[in-house]
This record gives structure tokens, sequence and C-alpha cells, in this order.
């Protein structure tokens, strides 16, 4: 699933290539990608400009005027420039045409089978469901040292509270591994037992590991690409998630693989002691 940079990096591509255009049609492959009738996804995009994109946790905001797009891309979702319009499809699942100088841009929101292109007023977005429980963004002045602490105040484990949405938005699973393993910390750490040193090094972490992954433009195992169909490059600096068995790059021990929060999970025994 794309997490915080990713995302980021695909919200800045779609306003790189579209910013400032006016939809000429729009379209969506199935009712269920959004949440208006099809027929109706259409019509409220035609005509319409894009001023601006933006990311709420791992969610792509477009900004339309009095339309707002709110993308989910999920686990495999992409965005790709078509050479022309295209009906959408199975695959391509939401195609909007923008005009231009020359050829028309043509834009898809491809496999959001688990995803959706959704429309809301301005005022409505944070009416999502999603939305409305999101945390704070990593890069706010509302994530503090104070906050982090005071959300860490419960018996549940470090890794389960940073893969919540409601505590901090757009971490994920390769993140929180490589935020836990700057810090330092185990990721089955009780929050409640981190000193006031090691949530500041997990708040530290968290900003550094995210800033250095936007710039690289994310991280590619699979699917991920950015909206100009480049992969990314953070891949190459991850320093335990998806290295398992492989000597870690900090001090030669082991890598494990656990199940934490229900999720696979990498850990250096020394460096991320219980």
């Amino acid at each position: 699933m794309p997490e915080l940079p990713e995302t980021t990096v695909i919200s800045q591509d779609v306003y790189a290539l579209a910013g400032g255009r006016s939809v000429l049609r729009a379209a969506v492959f199935r009712p269920d990608v959004t949440n208006v009738a099809p027929e109706e996804f259409g019509w409220r995009l035609t005509s319409r400009t894009l001023r601006g994109t933006g990311r709420l946790g791992k969610i792509i905001t477009l900004d339309f005027g009095d339309v707002v797009g709110v993308v989910h891309l999920v686990i495999s979702g992409r965005v790709l420039r078509l050479p022309a319009w295209r009906e959408p499809d199975r695959m391509n699942t939401a195609v909007l045409e923008f005009d231009g100088d020359g050829e028309p841009l043509v834009l898809a929101f491809t496999r959001l089978w688990l995803g959706y292109f959704d429309l809301y007023e301005p005022d409505a977005v944070g009416d999502h469901p999603l939305i409305a429980r999101l945390g704070p963004d990593p890069f706010s002045e509302e994530f503090t040292t104070g906050y982090l602490a005071q959300a860490f105040g419960r018996k549940a484990n470090v890794k389960g509270l940073l893969l919540d949405q409601s505590v901090v938005a757009g971490l994920g699973n390769i993140y929180v591994d490589e935020v836990l393993f700057a810090a330092g910390v185990h990721p089955t750490r009780r929050a409640d037992s981190l000193n006031p040193g090691e949530v500041e090094k997990v708040h530290a972490a968290t900003r550094d590991i995210l800033r250095r992954a936007i710039e690289l433009r994310g991280t590619t195992f699979d699917s991920y690409h950015d909206a100009f169909g480049e992969t990314g490059k953070y891949q190459h600096q991850l320093r335990v998630f998806a290295r398992a068995g492989q000597p870690c790059l900090s001090c030669g021990t082991r890598i494990v693989k656990l199940k934490v929060a229900g999720r696979g999970t990498h850990v250096c025994p020394a460096c991320q002691p219980l």
C-alpha cells in the first residue's frame, strides 16, 4: 500500500502534470469505485480546473474548486498517463482527460479494486469516514514530542500505535519498522514503557525517514510507481524492512521477522533490545 511518502509523490506529480488544466471528460468503471452515480462523476468534474492537490494521511486530494476528489489507492493502485482517452475498465478504473497545449492529457487511476475516487464538497471533506479519524500529520505542528508521549501512554505495543491512523496519519508497515529501528526501540515494547529520550528518538526518526523517503520518491517493491512511471529509490536505503535473515547494517546481527500488530515486522535483536 502506498504510504505517506508515496502518496505525497503521486499527489505532487498529478499537479505537475495536470495543475491548471480543465477536465474535458471523466468516467469510472464501476459504481462502487465512487460515492456518486457514475453519470454524476462525469458531469461534476467536466469543465472544472484542477486548482491543487494534497494529501491527508494516505489519501490524495484533488481540488477542483467546488468539488474535491478524494482518492485512496489502497494496496496496488497507481496513477498512469495514457497516450489517449480510453474508456474505464477493470484495470484503468477511473479516467480523466484534461485540456492543454497540443495533445490533451489523460490520467488513469488504476486498479482501484479496494480503493475509490470519491467526490466531496470542500467543506465536507472532513466528513469522509477515514479522514474524520486521522491523527496529526507527522509534519504538522500538532505532531510534537509531547503529543507522541501522551499518545504512547497506553499498554498497547508501540508498533500497533504507530500503525493506527488515528494516532499518526500516513505511517504504514515499511516506515514504522524503519522508524523503530532508527530509534532503537523494539516494536513489541509497551508504548507506555518508553522513556522521554526514546519518545524523542521515535519522533525525530519519523520525520527524518519520511522526509528522506519523499526526497527519494518512495519505496518500490512491486507495484508502486510515480505518476511518471518511475520507481522509487528509498528501497535501497532500508535498514531492516524486507531484510529478514540478512546481517544488520549497523552491528552484523541477523535481522529477524516477527508478527506484530498482525503485520510482518523486521527487527535487529541487538540494536532494538527488549
